[in-house]
């Protein structure tokens, strides 16, 4: 079976019109993010074919098409537009099919599946933008859902990856580092303090990146409709009297910790479990910073998901029934 997509997708990656998806999506909307094949075309493909067979790597892939679907989708021209989006899906099933593709390795757990229930009201009004907000432990195959939902709605998909790229482009390779430093446990030190405080004018980079976020995320609002990952994103709306749905997935610790070791096959239990648990506190102590609320509380959210009940693609399913948005 791997061979047989491999082969596949091998073919269809370097059939003309395909290879060119990236670079016909970045000169029809005039892009500069400049990350079209930054080095000699068989490499980029090779590249991209060993991050295809690493579960632990197909995330990357994930983000990367999400950049692509989100400038395709600005596309004034229909004509245009739709015939991108043909090819961008057809890219995008048959990465599918591959076993180590980032639609694979779910979370269900068939011994606690059940089906349950959820209704939400309908607070949009017209000319109101769809925001989504999705919260998520880590493990529990949050952004997975989160992109596949994006794909089936539409909607533009904004993760930590995604959205590192926006503030490059906006911001310089400063704003970028200010987002993987947010991302890493780093101790700081007081000279590191004293040159963070020099640089932002007073504010720690963390606090400029919060500012950044609300002020892109606001913007954005105003926009289009858009799935966000994280980055305190219901908070930030909330405060700002924004209509939007909050999400917040989760699953049993030892199903996180079994789907971790899965999927990042050189980790062993202990240390999945180490991780898992030092992710969920850094998320619990900066959400609380950052909001003032506590991170995972289920009544700061319209619905809360236990993902091993239902699997990928059947919380997918219950997210579009609860919103009355089956397409």
């Amino acid at each position: 079976m791997m061979r047989k997509s491999n082969s596949l997708l091998l073919k269809f990656m370097k059939e003309k019109d395909n290879e060119e998806l990236i670079s016909e999506v970045y000169e029809k909307v005039g892009s500069s993010l400049g990350r079209v094949f930054t080095a000699e075309r068989d490499i980029c493909i090779r590249n991209i074919m060993e991050d295809l067979h690493s579960r632990q790597k197909s995330s990357h892939v994930r983000s990367e098409l999400a950049l692509i679907s989100n400038m395709a989708r600005t596309i004034k021209d229909k004509n245009i537009r739709h015939g991108l989006m043909e090819k961008y899906d057809k890219v995008l099933n048959e990465i599918k099919e591959l076993p180590t593709s980032f639609a694979d390795g779910d979370i269900l757990d068939p011994k606690i599946a059940d089906l349950n229930t959820v209704n939400l009201k309908d607070r949009f009004k017209s000319g109101d933008h769809l925001i989504i907000c999705i919260g998520r432990s880590c493990g529990c195959g949050g952004n997975e859902i989160g992109f596949a939902l994006a794909d089936k709605l539409h909607m533009n998909f904004y993760d930590v990856s995604v959205m590192n790229e926006v503030f490059k482009q906006q911001g310089g390779d400063e704003a970028a580092q200010a987002v993987a430093t947010f991302q890493k446990k780093q101790k700081i030190t007081p000279s590191k303090s004293v040159r963070s405080f020099a640089k932002y004018h007073g504010l720690s980079a963390n606090d400029v990146l919060f500012f950044d976020t609300s002020k892109f995320l606001v913007q954005k609002a105003k926009e289009e409709d858009f799935i966000v990952m994280g980055r305190f994103a219901d908070a930030i709306l909330t405060n700002n009297h924004i209509p939007h749905i909050s999400i917040f997935i989760t699953a049993p610790e030892r199903r996180r910790i079994q789907r971790f070791v899965e999927i990042n096959q050189n980790i062993t239990v202990k240390q999945a479990k180490k991780w898992i648990e030092s992710e969920d506190k850094r998320h619990l102590k900066t959400y609380k910073f950052y909001t003032g609320r506590k991170w995972s509380k289920a009544s700061n959210y319209d619905l809360c998901i236990n993902s091993a009940s239902y699997g990928i693609n059947g919380s997918v399913e219950m997210i579009m029934r609860m919103l009355d948005l089956e397409k």
